[in-house]
C-alpha cells in the first residue's frame, strides 16, 4: 500500500492558510470579542454570532482537512482518493488504461465506462505510481504521447 500526496499549487497553498487564519481571527476572534464587549442585545445579535462562529469552524475544518488530508492510496484492488474529508474510489479492476501526457505533463486513468480521472501528485511519482498500479493489474495498458491530442494536423 502507497501513499502518493495530492500536489496543490502555490497559490491555493497560500489560500488555504489564508483562508484559515481569516476564519480563526477575523471569524472567531473578532466575534467572541464581540460577543464580550457588546453582548447579546438582541435575538438576532444573538443568531449572527452563532452562524459566523458555525461557519468560521466548518472553514478551518474544511480547509484543515484537505491540507492535511489529501492523497491517493493504492491498495491491492483499489485506488483511494481522500481529498480532505472526502473519498473517492477507483476499482483496478475497472482501468483499461494509463496515459501520460508528457507535453501537459499529465497523468490520466481511462477506465472502462468511459470515465477518466487526472492524477496531481508530483510528476516525479508519475512512474512509481503507473508501476504500483500496473503491478496490481496487468492488463491494464500504458502510453505515453508527447503532445495531447487537441493539436491539429497541418495538412
Amino acid at each position: 500500500m502507497n501513499n502518493y500526496k495530492f500536489k496543490f499549487s502555490k497559490p491555493i497553498l497560500l489560500l488555504s492558510v489564508l483562508a484559515i487564519l481569516v476564519a480563526a481571527g477575523g471569524g472567531i476572534g473578532w466575534t467572541v470579542y464581540r460577543m464580550v464587549n457588546i453582548g447579546f442585545q438582541t435575538v438576532l445579535l444573538g443568531i449572527q454570532y452563532v452562524v459566523i462562529l458555525l461557519v468560521s469552524v466548518l472553514i478551518i475544518v474544511i480547509f484543515s482537512a484537505l491540507l492535511i488530508r489529501s492523497y491517493y492510496k493504492i491498495t491491492d484492488k483499489e485506488i483511494v482518493l481522500w481529498f480532505g474529508i472526502i473519498k473517492s474510489t477507483y476499482k483496478i479492476a475497472d482501468i483499461e488504461s494509463i496515459h501520460l501526457f508528457t507535453k501537459t505533463n499529465k497523468l490520466v486513468l481511462y477506465f472502462k465506462n468511459e470515465r477518466y480521472t487526472v492524477i496531481v501528485v508530483k510528476p516525479e511519482w508519475y512512474n512509481q505510481f503507473t508501476k504500483d498500479i500496473l503491478s496490481k493489474n496487468g492488463k491494464i495498458r500504458y502510453d505515453v504521447s508527447t503532445t495531447d491530442g487537441t493539436e491539429k494536423d497541418d495538412m
